[in-house]
C-alpha cells in the first residue's frame, strides 16, 4: 500500500503463528477434559480423574503456587493445570453456583426483608 508515496506494509506472520499455537492449546486443554453423569454428577473433570477442572482453574486464578496446586492434586501435573486454566477461561461455567443450604461459618444476617422482583412491562 502506498499513501503519499510512502510504502506501508504490515507482517501478520508472528499474529497468525500465535494465533494458531493458542488454537492448539485450546483444542488440547478441551481433549483433556471429559464430563460424565457418573464421574460428580457430571462436572467437567480432568480425563482419568476425577478432579474437576473448575476447582484447578479457580486455584490458579486466585494465584496459589502450581507447586500447591500440584500437591492438592497429585494425580496431575503442571500441563493440565494449565490447559485446565485454559479450558476454564474458554468455557465459563453456566448459571448460579450450587447452594450450600447454610451459611459459613461466622456469617451474620443483617436483615432477612425480602424484595419482590418487578414484572416485566408488556
Amino acid at each position: 500500500m502506498r499513501i503519499n508515496g510512502l510504502s506501508l506494509g504490515a507482517d501478520l506472520a508472528p499474529f497468525v503463528r500465535g494465533a494458531t499455537e493458542r488454537l492448539a492449546r485450546l483444542i488440547a486443554a478441551r481433549n483433556l477434559v471429559e464430563s460424565s453423569p457418573d464421574i460428580l454428577g457430571g462436572m467437567p473433570v480432568i480425563r482419568g480423574t476425577r478432579v474437576p477442572v473448575y476447582d484447578v482453574a479457580a486455584s490458579v486464578a486466585a494465584g496459589i503456587p502450581i507447586e500447591r496446586i500440584l500437591s492438592a492434586y497429585p494425580t496431575i501435573d503442571r500441563e493440565k493445570v494449565e490447559l485446565a486454566a485454559i479450558f476454564a477461561e474458554a468455557n465459563p461455567p453456566r448459571g448460579r453456583p450450587r447452594s450450600r443450604g447454610e451459611l459459613p461459618k461466622g456469617a451474620v444476617i443483617v436483615s432477612d426483608r425480602r424484595i419482590p422482583r418487578r414484572k416485566k412491562p408488556g
